[in-house]
């Protein structure tokens, strides 16, 4: 039975709509499943011009809605956010850990779903009346984000005097006039001194990094004014210094080469911390053999950003000091140490980086080299525990190390170093590491008359950078 067909049983007057009617009932009426079902039905491609563009709108106070309900389910999954006491800090504690299984479940970031936990708390209990225009269509969840992020330091009684200020003007806003009005609602209920506005503001400095395309990534500052323009005139000055009769290189990328020149300079110094014994300047690259020849153009993997082009694996190559990198347990590479020895030797400790490239929590993905070594099945000194081996440590970041071993998670190690968790709720998820490189296309031995191609390679370059 269709959509149409099922509504047509319990609102007939609906279903016998034209589409035009059928799009302005919607538009007019108060969201629901019924209406959303026979808007679905709808073929967007034989509509009126401006049918097709009341259908979105349709659609869109329909998106709303489902956001709506999906704050609601997720408020009353995530429960009150935990009082932090000042006294008898638990150093083990970890903050919120609830974020940690609704970001399991849903395959996003811990990160992202802890916005999505303070969103939602916010609409279930300060913002109520926000809440109530997004489950009508009236509001979307785009202006919903911006009361809260604007209402965040405000207390609930402030909160709730800002809402009413400004949601009555908020229907017909874009998100940016919202926000305009709503931090000026808030300064007036709730005004800052210099004082706290400043170490407000101060407290925001932050450095990002992300990916920007398939060889590039983005470094994102986020300074006090007066820093960052003496950080800005330095690299511009630097960037002057060092021109050069026919330098073909615009101003920004001498800029960036003065930034990457002083990364490097600075990881010289001595008495740097060190990530599991590795110096800060080393970039380690995975690359099979056939591509390192030029008989194959497979992704490399570059530790900390993922799959790299053939080109560039083998460009940092030409620079690097390279050794066998071995994937799989095999005679000669001792992996178990047994129950007597508790910190993971060397060769262990360079396999299981390797190995597991990322912290193993679902959906995780701090790099190994910044991660904990954890024991799965905990180590006791004696048989009774879990040994030094391969096949029982795992690469873990600290909050998820600490949700392990001091909160409700459970973890068991499988065959190939498949860990299966199983959250405080019930639900389970297995991780595998991934492949160190992917699959490799078989080799052409015509191309070469004496090659072994079992193995990969793993690049350690330092010092070395790609240039244009």
């Amino acid at each position: 039975m269709s959509a149409v067909d099922r509504v047509s049983e319990s609102h007939p007057h609906l279903a016998a709509l034209d589409p035009s009617r059928l799009i302005a009932a919607a538009i007019s009426s108060q969201p629901s499943g019924e209406l959303l079902s026979l808007l679905s039905e709808l073929d967007p491609w034989s509509l009126s011009a401006s049918d097709q563009l009341d259908l979105v709108v349709a659609l869109d106070r329909h998106s709303s809605w489902i956001s709506a309900l999906g704050a609601q389910a997720l408020a009353a999954v995530a429960g009150p956010m935990p009082e932090e006491s000042a006294e008898d800090v638990d150093p083990f504690q970890v903050i919120d850990p609830v974020r940690d299984e609704v970001a399991a479940a849903l395959r996003i970031a811990s990160s992202t779903a802890a916005g999505r936990i303070a969103v939602a708390r916010d609409l279930d209990t300060r913002l109520v009346a926000t809440a109530r225009l997004l489950a009508a269509g009236q509001l979307s969840y785009a202006k919903a984000l911006v009361l809260h992020s604007e209402c965040e330091r405000l207390t609930d009684q402030h909160a709730h005097t800002v809402e009413a200020a400004v949601l009555g003007r908020a229907v017909h806003q874009t998100p940016g006039q919202l926000r305009r009005s709503t931090r000026r609602a808030a300064l007036r209920v709730s005004p800052l001194t210099v004082a706290d506005e400043v170490e407000e503001e101060y407290a925001r400095r932050e450095v990002r990094m992300y990916p920007a395309g398939s060889v590039m990534v983005t470094i994102e500052a986020t300074l006090p004014a007066p820093d960052g323009i003496a950080v800005w005139n330095t690299l511009t000055a630097c960037a002057l210094a060092d021109s050069q009769p026919g330098d073909q290189r615009t101003l920004d990328h001498k800029r960036a080469d003065a930034l990457t020149r002083w990364a490097v300079d600075a990881a010289d110094r001595p008495g740097l911390p060190t990530h599991h014994r590795r110096r800060c300047l080393e970039t380690h690259v995975a690359i099979d053999l056939q591509t390192l020849l030029g008989l194959a153009d497979n992704p490399g993997e570059l530790e900390g950003f993922g799959p790299i082009p053939a080109q560039v694996a083998r460009s940092l190559a030409a620079d690097s000091t390279w050794r066998r990198l071995v994937t799989d347990p095999v005679n000669g590479h001792l992996l178990d140490y047994g129950s007597t020895v508790y910190p993971p030797p060397a060769p262990l400790r360079e396999y299981l980086l390797v190995r597991d490239q990322t912290c193993r929590f679902p959906g995780c993905s701090q790099p190994a080299i910044r991660t904990d070594l954890d024991h799965t099945e905990a180590f006791t000194g004696d048989d009774r525990g879990g040994a030094t081996s391969a096949s029982n440590l795992h690469c873990l970041c600290r909050r998820h190390h600490r949700l392990k071993t001091h909160h409700q998670w459970k973890v068991t190690a499988e065959p190939g170093a498949r860990l299966r968790w199983t959250s405080p709720r019930g639900r389970s998820y297995k991780t595998d590491p991934p492949p160190v490189v992917e699959s490799r296309a078989p080799l052409d031995l015509s191309r070469s008359t004496s090659v072994e191609a079992s193995f990969a390679l793993r690049l350690v370059a330092v010092g070395c950078r790609l240039r244009a």
